[in-house]
């Protein structure tokens, strides 16, 4: 699903899905039992990338499930709330990596370098991606 930003408020929503730092993705364990958790992350426009370290809680859970919830912080006292559904799909580690990404390196390389890390040392790390299709973007369908 695209995000029309005709739509009253999905400017903002565009806006903030490419100016954040951080979102909540939530993602089902295999038992039922909810999972969440922040994460780095880029917004096209199109779709959300993430980058995960193998084998971690949320890369297992969607290799059994595929929907997931991502969240924005509420910074206005509940009035900036940003809900997407959407479905994950875990991408080979060839396809695309942390250090060929310039738009991830430019929104990231403070954070990176806080961290201790160069860019090459976090997609060796977080080497496995993760692409999230919105299926409904909650509040404005």
């Amino acid at each position: 699903m695209k995000l029309d930003t005709t739509q009253p408020g999905a400017a903002r929503i565009d806006e903030r899905l490419r100016s954040d730092i951080v979102i909540w993705l939530g993602t089902v364990r295999a038992d039922g039992r909810p999972h969440l958790v922040a994460v780095w992350f880029l917004w096209d426009g199109d779709t959300f990338l993430i980058f995960s370290q193998p084998g971690k809680q949320k890369v297992r859970n969607l290799q059994q499930n595929r929907n997931v919830v991502l969240a924005l912080d509420n910074t206005q006292g509940g009035d900036d709330v940003i809900v997407v559904e959407g479905q994950a799909t875990l991408l080979a580690s060839a396809d695309v990596d942390i250090t060929t990404l310039p738009a991830f390196e430019k929104k990231y390389s403070t954070h990176i370098k806080q961290l201790g890390m160069t860019p090459e040392a976090m997609a060796q790390s977080y080497s496995q991606p993760i692409r999230i299709v919105p299926t409904k973007f909650v509040g404005l369908t």
